[in-house]
This record gives C-alpha cells, sequence and structure tokens, in this order.
C-alpha cells in the first residue's frame, strides 16, 4: 500500500509535465535530450523496486514478480510492441548494450500498452526482434501496475487520441537489489556509450 502511494505521489508530478509532452511522432519527444546519472531518484532514495508487489506476465506466459529478478543487473525500459517511432531505437540501443556488456547482465521491457500486448504479440516480438528468453523478460501488467512502475522509474506516458503513447525515453540500470544504478535519457550512440562504459565499470 505504501509503494502505490509513493508512485502515486511520483506520478501526480510526471502528469504535470505530460500535461505539455509532444505527440508521439514528434521529432523534439523522441530526440536524444541528454542522460541522468543517479545513485538513487529524488523521491525514492535507495528504495529498491524489488520491493514492488505487484505480478507481471511475461512472453512466455510465465508469471513473475519484480523481486524474482534479484541477483543480477536489469537494464529496463518501457515500451510496446506496436509504437513504430521510438520504441525500436529503445530496443536497438539495448540490443547494443547487451552485445557490448557481461553475458550476467538482463533485460527487461515493461509494456505501456497491456491491452493489445498480448502473451503471444510479445512473443512475436521478441522473436522478431531476436530477444533470448534467457536474457530478455518482455512484460504485461495491470494498468495501474504499469502506472507505478512509470512513476518509479521517472517514465512520463500519456495515451494520444489515436492510440499511440507519448512516452519519455528512458533506459534505466537496476542494481542485483533492484535499487537504480543510472538512467540514459534519450537515444543515441554517444548516449549509449556512456551506459555500456557505466556498465562495464562496476
Amino acid at each position: 500500500m505504501m509503494t502505490k502511494f509513493i508512485a502515486l505521489l511520483v506520478f501526480g508530478v510526471l502528469l504535470v509535465g505530460c500535461a505539455t509532452e509532444e505527440t508521439p511522432h514528434s521529432p523534439a519527444m523522441h530526440a536524444a535530450n541528454g542522460m541522468v546519472l543517479n545513485s538513487d531518484t529524488p523521491a525514492l532514495g535507495d528504495y529498491s523496486l524489488y520491493q514492488v508487489e505487484s505480478q507481471w506476465t511475461n512472453q512466455m506466459g510465465d508469471q513473475l514478480t519484480l523481486d524474482s529478478l534479484s541477483g543480477a543487473i536489469q537494464v529496463v525500459a518501457l515500451t510496446y510492441t506496436s509504437c513504430e517511432v521510438s520504441c525500436p531505437r529503445i530496443v536497438a540501443d539495448m540490443k547494443r548494450i547487451r552485445s557490448k556488456t557481461s553475458s550476467d547482465n538482463h533485460f527487461l521491457l515493461i509494456s505501456l500498452d497491456p491491452e493489445r500486448d498480448t502473451v503471444q504479440k510479445m512473443a512475436d516480438y521478441a522473436a522478431t526482434q531476436d530477444l533470448d528468453a534467457n536474457r530478455w523478460n518482455l512484460v504485461r501488467g495491470d494498468p495501474d501496475d504499469v502506472l507505478e512502475m512509470a512513476a518509479l522509474l521517472g517514465v512520463r506516458f500519456r495515451k494520444m487520441a489515436d492510440g499511440e503513447y507519448a512516452h519519455s525515453n528512458i533506459i534505466t540500470i537496476l542494481g542485483a537489489q533492484g535499487t537504480i544504478l543510472y538512467q540514459q535519457q534519450g537515444l543515441g550512440s554517444d548516449l549509449t556509450d556512456k551506459t555500456i562504459s557505466f556498465l562495464n565499470g562496476i
């Protein structure tokens, strides 16, 4: 309950930012806009995201909780499979991170669109993108749980009139115990190189 309360407080701030967000197809929305390097977040401090008590379903149809991901570095982003603008670039950056960092690192894609991102659709997307199920989890959850995770990770998003989503482009590095170690805010090789350097230095 406390987790939900904290997340809703944070999300209230995020919604204010979303009021002036660009549309999903706007270059301003999807431009690489810098990098955030944090050992914590202003609202959460050393809070572990693995304390969040939510249930998720991955592309294999398996049920999981976030704390089941503990013990390994997780590279995390909020995306959705039908996104044609920035999400493919987020995934491309994450695949590049995968290819240039430790094979012990794991990757988590949380769907912003659980209504359309069924298990089958996530499985098809994983196959198309060649995302190894041993290293990648694509998950869907209840809309409220998606809102909570977006708030905790500092991701702003809103559904547009055409059914697509305007959203922040943030890749988050979680430590083995679920604390936020680092965030890449924006897309592109320069930013991703810094993320790779960070991961290879820990």
